[in-house]
């Protein structure tokens, strides 16, 4: 059981999750830890943001961590089956400029801004949450960059059931969707794309039976919406690959599916026409440089276990983890909440580093390692910061547990600089440095605390008090006012205390006399 302390952020303690507590430490005030970077969960078709609740109490309730806003689209706007084009996007969130720890995404909105997030949300007629994965990958771009807007991060990390990791990777390899900085540069700002149960090759699970099964239970699943047709593998009468993840002519002939009625419509790439050529979202290229982890179940029953790891036979991305369960149906697959966390573990390399800030109270988790892990015996963690002058940098760590092995500053190249955990510092230079955290991992996912903090470097010359370059008379004037001075009646220091023994004595002012005239 977690124990709470007042003005302090809870440790989680729930299910297969083990988390820790402040226990005998001093107490401290962590009222602002937050994750290194905000995290948006997107949901699968049929699905809406309480397929994320038990994670959003887990990490609200549990951790004390901060909900933001939901990001609702409706993607159906003007309730036509028949057309499908991107206009039809309406987003309905403005969200204030406040930082928040992570994000919902719901897909299940009509045109008037009306909402679900419960069994009848694909009750509504509108099937918004079953549109085109184009639509949904230009929510997701609109989404990102209202996060990034609204809470000042560089980045952010998509977690994502199902087909909502097929609106993920929409937004990836859609270089027109992405933000475009001041000198013109466009990218992605995605740090790591975490998939749960994700068809990334495709799922032919829905034809016939699908339909009436869904109605039973509430789900309204609609087997010729647009969210079928770019889910396919193939089609079952012409036989052809899935156009949407594969390639091919938006034709009702390649198209074929059912012996009567096809798809509402062919019109793949929204544009507002049919008969366009497309390139395949397996096609297109993939960006490297993010984390990736994959989530597979081998009883899933709707994705095959070939098809939510597939991104790793298709593009074999350089930095990635994979986690693989057995007795977990589609359905529970967001249910999973060790799993998830395990699989939104932070970066072990520089490379891909999240970036932070110095003086701020970061949660980071410490996770059994997954397949393709380049460290499977123990957890590292590596953070960028950026370094504006010259740094004296130590390392606060709030609360760790018994797990922490090792901390260090690292430089661009990855040689380790110094010891984050040495008590005099470890002198930085201006840049960037990283920060490698490396935690041993036990069965089940602990959270940590920690602050990397940021001093102005002692001077190379500490008789320049004035810090002009040149030991002056100035300076001797400065050391002789502070004649007497001790630290123990100025809390800040005094200045001229040049032997650091506590006071302003005559071997001071000597030391200022000896470097008179000279140049630091």
């Amino acid at each position: 059981m977690a124990q709470y302390f007042p003005h302090t952020k809870a440790i989680l303690s729930v299910g297969l999750l083990a988390f820790g507590t402040i226990g005998s430490q001093a107490q401290v005030d962590v009222l602002d830890a937050r994750l290194p970077l905000p995290v948006l969960f997107l949901h699968g078709m049929s699905g809406d943001p309480s397929s994320w609740g038990s994670m959003a109490n887990l990490l609200s309730s549990d951790a004390g961590l901060i909900e933001g806003d939901q990001l609702r689209y409706c993607l159906n706007g003007d309730g036509s089956e028949g057309t499908s084009t991107l206009d039809e996007v309406l987003p309905f969130t403005a969200l204030p400029s406040t930082y928040a720890d992570f994000y919902r995404i719901n897909f299940e909105c009509n045109a008037s801004g009306t909402c679900w997030s419960n069994s009848s949300s694909n009750s509504d007629g509108i099937f918004s949450g079953q549109a085109a994965a184009a639509k949904q990958g230009l929510a997701v771009a609109d989404a990102i960059a209202e996060i990034l807007d609204a809470t000042g991060a560089p980045e952010i990390v998509l977690v994502c059931h199902s087909m909502g990791g097929l609106a993920a990777r929409e937004y990836l390899q859609t270089p027109a969707y992405w933000p475009v900085d001041e000198q013109g540069n466009a990218h992605h700002r995605v740090a790591k794309l975490v998939t749960s149960g994700t068809p990334h090759n495709g799922s032919n699970f829905s034809v016939g039976w699908l339909e009436d099964l869904g109605d039973l239970f509430g789900f309204d699943i609609e087997q010729r919406s647009d969210a079928v047709r770019d889910l396919r593998t193939s089609y079952f009468y012409s036989g052809d690959p899935g156009v949407y993840l594969f390639g091919g002519l938006e034709d009702n002939w390649v198209l074929w599916d059912f012996l009567f009625l096809n798809f509402w419509n062919v019109d793949v790439n929204c544009d507002g026409d049919q008969g366009d050529l497309i390139v395949g979202l397996n096609e297109k290229p993939l960006s490297d440089d993010l984390e990736f982890a994959f989530i597979t179940s081998y009883d899933d029953g709707i994705v095959s276990a070939f098809s939510s790891d597939a991104v790793v036979s298709m593009y074999n991305p350089t930095h990635r983890e994979r986690f693989f369960v057995s007795g977990v149906f589609h359905t529970s697959m967001n249910d999973e909440l060790g799993l998830t966390l395990q699989a939104m573990d932070e970066p072990d390399g520089i490379a891909t580093a999240y970036p932070i800030s110095a003086g701020q109270t970061i949660m980071g988790f410490t996770s059994p390692q997954g397949t393709d892990a380049p460290h499977p015996n123990e957890d590292r963690d590596v953070y960028a910061l950026t370094v504006a002058e010259p740094t004296l940098a130590s390392l606060d760590t709030l609360w760790f547990g018994n797990g922490l092995i090792e901390a260090s500053w690292l430089d661009a190249n990855g040689n380790v600089l110094g010891d984050a955990l040495a008590a005099e510092g470890v002198l930085l230079d201006p840049g960037t440095a990283h920060l490698r955290i490396t935690t041993a991992p036990g069965p089940a996912v602990t959270n940590h605390l920690f602050v990397a903090d940021f001093a102005p470097a002692p001077s190379a010359c500490p008789e320049d008090l004035d810090n002009s370059g040149l030991v002056t008379a100035e300076d001797v004037l400065v050391s002789l006012s502070q004649f007497g001075c001790t630290s123990a009646e100025v809390p800040a220091g005094c200045s001229a205390d040049i032997d650091g023994d506590g006071i302003v004595g005559v071997s001071d002012i000597l030391s200022v006399l000896s470097m008179f005239g000279n140049a630091c």
